[in-house]
């Protein structure tokens, strides 16, 4: 296993502890909104801040699995070095664009750290949530790098080969 397999290995399980959290929030939630007439203090903001970390916890290693939908309906007519060549392309233009994303997604959780924002009832830090989300972009733009030099390669075929 390498280290990149391993680094997306740990994003796995903490995704899994997260919709672990989620579902014991919610279930405490309701149940002390059900029958005790009590919800759970912060559990929408709660539940809130753990979804927007899911989603970019699971953003990489979908991208490393390779899970994203694809359409292939012309593919078998493309030449295999074709298949390579737009994969790899693939790659490097979502690497740009997640890279360019958590810059901005930095950008922004750095000013909010700076004045202090954080969540109305948890008083979560703002900042560091997006810090967070920033750090996770960039190990998507990581991510889509490595899967377009894998189909350069020719190991699997990553974006275009299904």
């Amino acid at each position: 296993m390498s280290w990149a397999d391993r680094l997306f290995a740990v994003l796995g399980i903490v995704a899994g502890v997260l919709a672990a959290a989620m579902m014991l929030v919610t279930t405490v939630d309701v149940g002390g909104r059900t029958f005790l007439n009590r919800p759970l203090h912060g559990a929408f903001e709660a539940t809130e801040v753990m979804m927007g970390l899911m989603v970019f916890l699971a953003l990489p290693l979908a991208t490393r699995r390779r899970e994203h939908i694809t359409v292939t309906m012309f593919d078998h007519l493309l030449p295999e070095w074709l298949k390579r060549g737009a994969a790899l392309l693939f790659g490097l233009v979502c690497a740009g664009l997640c890279g360019l994303l958590a810059w901005r997604v930095g950008l922004y959780g750095e000013r909010l750290l700076n004045v202090g924002e954080v969540t109305l009832e948890l008083r979560i830090p703002r900042g560091g949530i997006a810090t967070a989300m920033s750090w996770l972009l960039w190990v998507a733009a990581l991510a889509f790098l490595l899967d377009g030099i894998a189909a350069l390669r020719g190991r699997g075929a990553a974006a275009l080969g299904g």
